[in-house]
């Protein structure tokens, strides 16, 4: 039996988010666009991709953290792309069950392809202006943490093996 089909279900009632996002305005965006849909905690933050692994493999200063519920990614990425990061999820059985939503600010049908391919699943085109912003993320909550059955993490350490 693999390591996802173990996991509990999880409740809608405490979604952890991890946003990886490199502009910290954009960050502060993100967040405010999280808590005007009715998530007003769990959110976690990190500015690049290397910090975005470390934090779901549990490594160095993220030691203590839970695995997130969902991660809501930038593809701009210092250090570590998104798209690399997207794969090196995606390719972890102990971390591939954890819902990704990646962001862009293209539509490149390359970017699509790319992020499809490394099974994330959603993509979206940053929209220019905040009340598109703010629609997205309060549909993007009210799917994954309202609609959607996610599995729990128990408490459990899941990444052990990665």
């Amino acid at each position: 039996m693999s390591a996802t089909s173990q996991l509990p279900v999880k409740s809608a009632s405490r979604l952890e988010v991890l946003i990886v996002q490199s502009n910290p305005a954009d960050t502060l965006l993100t967040i405010e666009a999280f808590r005007v849909a009715g998530l007003t905690s769990g959110l976690r933050c990190v500015t690049d991709g290397s910090d975005a692994l470390m934090y779901v493999r549990r490594e160095g200063k993220y030691a203590d953290v839970g695995v997130p519920d969902l991660i809501f990614l930038d593809l701009s990425q210092p250090r570590i792309s998104g798209l690399k990061v997207l794969r090196v999820i995606k390719s972890t059985p102990a971390l591939m069950h954890i819902p990704i939503v990646v962001a862009a600010g293209s539509d490149d049908p390359e970017f699509v392809r790319a992020v499809y391919k490394l099974n994330g699943n959603c993509f979206m085109r940053k929209p220019g202006e905040l009340p598109e912003f703010a629609k997205f993320i309060e549909a993007c909550y009210e799917f994954w943490g309202r609609v959607v059955t996610l599995p729990s993490h128990g408490g459990k350490t899941m990444t052990q093996s990665v």
